[in-house]
């Protein structure tokens, strides 16, 4: 399979997206203890915090918590959404995502003539963690949109900046993520 030709874009259309924020977007569900559990099982990190209620009750949070970076990964995809491996398998030059919120949190996506997306990165601020019982709430504003050029050509740079909170509105923590597309 070739590769496709150099996409174009129009720099001043993409820079208009720059400052646009999503709606909120509420995690699924409530944070539960099978849910920490899983979790972190799959991190494999043995902190009682995040098991142990008597360890948890004397922590600085008094409760057990989920791990700083779950609400990143709060958001399920719905079971009815398709699944992003057959995506790939029907088109190569498909970005992986299907279509799936999972770096968007609510912006609407942005139309390029790009097609292979890559992660260019996140950071993370922490400001606390999730409680038992909380449930997060992400919105998402584009930080930064631009071109650039590469040694393989246009690359379309995308910084996307989303603040996790309670259902109360306390910040649990800020990711910056950049996504690349060429």
């Amino acid at each position: 399979m070739s590769e496709p030709a150099q996409a174009k874009a129009d720099p001043a259309a993409l820079a208009a997206w720059v400052g646009r924020e999503g709606e909120p977007k509420r995690s699924t569900a409530t944070l539960d203890r099978e849910t920490i559990r899983r979790f972190v099982q799959a991190i494999m990190d043995r902190d009682p915090v995040y098991f142990d209620d008597t360890h948890a009750a004397t922590s600085r949070y008094q409760t057990l918590v989920a791990p700083p970076l779950f609400p990143v990964h709060a958001f399920r995809t719905a079971a009815d959404a398709p699944d992003p491996l057959v995506s790939v398998q029907l088109d190569p030059n498909a970005d992986a995502t299907a279509g799936n919120d999972g770096v968007y949190f609510g912006l609407p996506p942005i139309e390029h003539p790009f097609i292979r997306l890559l992660n260019g990165g996140n950071e993370i601020e922490f400001y606390r963690c999730l409680a038992l019982g909380e449930r997060c709430v992400a919105r998402a504003r584009y930080a930064n949109v631009q071109l650039k050029e590469g040694r393989s050509g246009t690359m379309l740079m995308v910084d996307i900046e989303t603040e996790f909170r309670t259902e109360a509105g306390d910040l649990l923590l800020i990711n910056r993520q950049t996504l690349i597309w060429r």
